[in-house]
């Protein structure tokens, strides 16, 4: 009777059950988890680091000025700048040519372009070199020609519609910490920041600037989970805890990240944390009722006074009430959480 009450069948199989449940149920919500270890992860965050344009902010970035510093025309600035972001996934880039297209502005036949990590784009014409780039001295995006500095852009966009009611839903499940990791400027971090009352930002960062930032909130929090979209983003959602990709990002964030915010939007993201915890008392539930269950009956048979009917109870009918505990999760409706 000992042998089979100490069976641990109820265990080895609601335990990995209760993830893939938790995982189903994220998944109903919008959130694609792609491990349970990231399901424990989002469960125990106490601190969350945000990048900033496209996340933070919405996709309808806009040109808000264009500004020659050169013997160059605005509309040669804007039209240099339309050629050389002409394939890059960045946000600003999709800005630059939505409004070079908007303004019926031909592109330039260059070659040789070239991604500058955290900095920006570059391309040639075969004689000359010129780039899309943040600046040192200016807080707008400049355009450079062999180096030198040919005109500004202006960026302006938005925080998200549902930013500041997620980060304080956030706020309310005990998330301690909330920061702003950027490569922009530090005026326009603190424009957005002072929107979603956020008061910890990094500015003007590089892409191992974020991983080493996230780092140190890791040795102070115990964990760090990132929340981002971009190409630079992916090492920086490869180091944290559970990295997280907005569904609409860069195809490299979306393959390093540990879990998608497929609705695009970071609604879910406040849901699917109540989903991890649920999820996490859900496994501690069954392993706690398995084991006293079967501790009780342990101490009962040998003392010779549990029947074998009692044994089998212990073992297949726990099994089944932890199952059905487990698939609780899954059927439950997302709005629940």
């Amino acid at each position: 009777m000992c042998l089979v009450a100490s069976c641990p069948c109820s265990i080895v199989i609601s335990v990995p059950l209760s993830y893939f449940a938790g995982i189903g149920a994220a998944s109903k919500a919008g959130v694609l988890i792609k491990g349970g270890k990231f399901v424990e992860a989002l469960a125990k965050a106490s601190c969350f680091a945000f990048d900033k344009t496209g996340t933070l902010t919405d996709n309808h970035i806009s040109v808000k000025e264009i500004k020659s510093l050169s013997n160059y025309s605005e509309k040669e600035i804007l039209q240099i700048a339309y050629s050389v972001e002409a394939h890059s996934a960045h946000p600003i880039a999709a800005a630059i040519r939505d409004y070079a297209k908007e303004n019926h502005i031909s592109k330039l036949e260059l070659k040789d372009h070239a991604e500058l990590s955290g900095s920006g784009v570059t391309a040639s014409d075969g004689e000359h070199i010129y780039s899309v780039t943040k600046s040192a001295e200016y807080t707008a995006t400049a355009v450079t020609k062999d180096g030198a500095v040919i005109g500004l852009i202006s960026i302006a966009e938005r925080p998200r519609p549902e930013a500041k009611d997620v980060l304080e839903k956030l706020r309310s499940l005990g998330v301690n910490q909330l920061v702003m990791l950027s490569g922009d400027k530090e005026a326009a971090c603190q424009k957005v920041a002072s929107e979603l009352s956020i008061t910890d930002i990094h500015a003007e960062l590089l892409p191992e600037d974020k991983v080493r930032c996230v780092e140190d909130m890791i040795k102070a929090n115990g964990s760090c989970c990132f929340v981002g979209d971009g190409i630079n983003d992916a090492p920086v959602l490869t180091r944290s805890d559970c990295g997280i990709a907005m569904g609409l990002g860069s195809d490299a964030a979306i393959e390093s990240a540990d879990a998608v915010l497929s609705a695009q939007t970071l609604t879910a993201l406040p849901r699917a944390i109540r989903i991890c915890r649920k999820t996490m008392n859900t496994v501690r539930g069954n392993i706690a009722f398995s084991l006293i269950v079967k501790a009780l009956v342990i101490i009962l048979a040998a003392f010779g006074i549990a029947p074998l009917w009692l044994a089998v109870v212990s073992d297949t009918g726990v099994c089944l009430i932890c199952v059905l505990n487990a698939v609780r999760l899954i059927k439950r409706k997302a709005s629940l959480f």
